[in-house]
């Protein structure tokens, strides 16, 4: 029994390092903040060398939260944050790279923004971002610096080097010496003189010292003026200078100059004169604007109206999108062009234009006249009809559940869709068709769409789920009941068509 015992402590000790070591990882790398506890949002940098996925991002010293994600979009880095929920993002916010230390690691700098601002909504974008210098510019400065430094030194070589520098530098030594045993001489003959001058100084000195004392406030006053009068007589002095120059020519030139200044300083004062006149009399388009209230304010009221719609639309996003499908019991593809406005991330506005293999049947009145035997003389025929179709449609998401309204392929209609694993997978749901003669119940059509790679995504569902399968009598074609539907498409936004544009050129017409 007791043999047993050790090797039971023993298995019981890797059990639990092992559960220690798997729980490390998985928090590894799982990173500090989960999607409940954080906002994401994302910004564009030029250069994201040296960040990471869970580099630190920091407000005034003080870690609020990590890089999620890194990806390339043209020729910018597209960076996700995780942001602690309790950090209050505005859409004036501004983010900096800076270096952490010369090792070439860097980190994020967040400026939350001013409350003026709205607040930055989840999977925004912070559009301040501030690129800062990191090493390589600190050692392309220290380049300019050396480069500069041997120039100095080079202009000083080509002074002082040879023997006419050589000559100069002891030139300059025998006038320093000369001028040092002069002045030392002098001061010796003189030295009885001096001693009774510092006398009277400290005597003076001494004198001035008990008047300051005793007139402190008007001696600081007088400091104070008399610091005013210089600095007005050395502006003085130099606009002199500058107006009459430096010689006789340059004197008469310059007071004709100051003459012609002086009668143009006259007609402007004049101007300006009448100008003010007229404004305070209210005459003309700005005096109206400063002396008018209400259309001062009306003025304001349309300036703030323009600036509003004016970052609304530098805020607007377009997505284009192709997709085809194949219909298995009509045995055609069906093709559509999509146009996604997208003001803000929680709605978008859609524009499609179908090409649909089931057509649209409509109803002509034939007259026969005479009609053939048993016949009525008005008849009425259902004929199916190749066109297009159009969908126009507003979206709304409330968390992860889009709702929709509008016309689908050219009727009234409905639609949810359901959004799951971050996107990647959509459940559709479209509800249309409500008044047309061949159906008996509406339109109703699933699919399901897949996100497969960036920009390309698969579809499948069932059409018209509702209904039996009707075909023309003509033609076989189906026109209405259920049927099979796979494909796929593709889709753009207005940025990935700016880098396409950039790196491909637009094409001149000639």
């Amino acid at each position: 029994m007791k043999k047993l015992v050790t090797p039971f402590r023993v298995g019981l000790l890797v059990i639990a390092a092992g559960a220690f070591l798997v729980t490390f990882i998985l928090f590894a790398r799982k990173g500090g903040l989960s999607d409940r506890e954080s906002t994401k949002v994302w910004a564009y940098f030029k250069d994201a060398s040296g960040l990471s996925p869970k580099s630190r991002v920091q407000i005034a010293g003080i870690p609020v939260g990590e890089i999620s994600d890194i990806s390339l979009e043209g020729t910018r880095a597209k960076v996700w944050l995780k942001i602690r929920q309790g950090v209050d993002l505005r859409q004036d916010a501004a983010i900096t790279k800076r270096s952490e230390s010369l090792l070439g690691d860097f980190l994020l700098d967040l400026n939350p923004g001013t409350e003026q601002s709205p607040p930055l909504e989840n999977g925004g974008q912070i559009r301040r971002v501030i690129d800062t210098q990191g090493v390589e510019a600190v050692f392309e400065s220290l380049t300019q610096i050396t480069s500069d430094i041997q120039q100095v030194t080079g202009a000083l070589r080509q002074v002082l080097g040879g023997e006419k520098g050589t000559g100069s530098l002891e030139r300059i030594v025998e006038n320093l010496v000369r001028v040092s045993d002069s002045m030392d001489a002098t001061v010796r003959r003189n030295a009885d003189r001096l001693d009774t001058i510092l006398a009277n100084f400290e005597g003076v000195s001494s004198d001035v010292r008990n008047i300051t004392r005793s007139n402190q406030a008007e001696v600081g006053r007088i400091v104070d003026n008399v610091e005013l009068i210089t600095r007005d007589v050395r502006e003085v002095l130099a606009t002199v200078k500058n107006i009459v120059g430096s010689g006789e020519g340059e004197f008469k030139d310059s007071v004709a100059s100051l003459k012609q200044t002086l009668n143009k300083l006259d007609s402007t004062l004049g101007n300006l004169d009448e100008i003010t006149r007229k404004v305070k009399n209210g005459e003309g388009t700005a005096g109206m604007l400063l002396t008018d209230e209400q259309l001062g304010q009306k003025f304001s009221e349309a300036v703030s109206d323009v600036s509003e719609f004016a970052t609304r639309l530098t805020q607007l996003q377009t997505e284009v999108g192709l997709q085809s499908t194949y219909l298995v019991s009509q045995g055609r593809s069906k093709n559509s062009l999509s146009l996604r406005i997208i003001p803000k991330p929680d709605k978008y506005y859609l524009l499609e234009i179908i090409d649909d293999p089931r057509g649209k049947v409509e109803t002509q009145v034939v007259q026969t006249n005479p009609p053939s035997d048993g016949d009525p003389v008005i008849q009425t025929q259902k004929v199916t009809k190749e066109t297009f179709k159009v969908s126009l449609q507003f979206a709304k998401r409330y968390y992860f559940t889009t709702l929709r309204f509008g016309l689908i392929e050219s009727t009234g209609g409905v639609g949810a869709d359901v959004h799951l694993f971050d996107d990647a997978l959509t459940l559709k749901m479209d509800a249309f068709n409500f008044a047309a003669d061949e159906l008996r119940y509406p339109r109703l059509r699933a699919t399901l769409r897949a996100q497969a790679f960036d920009h390309l995504f698969v579809v499948a569902g069932m059409d018209d789920i509702l209904n039996a399968q009707q075909r023309d009598s003509a033609t076989q074609r189906l026109i209405a009941g259920r049927d099979f539907f796979f494909g796929g498409g593709l889709f753009f936004t207005d940025d990935d068509l700016k880098s396409i544009i950039t790196a491909t050129g637009v094409p001149s017409v000639r």
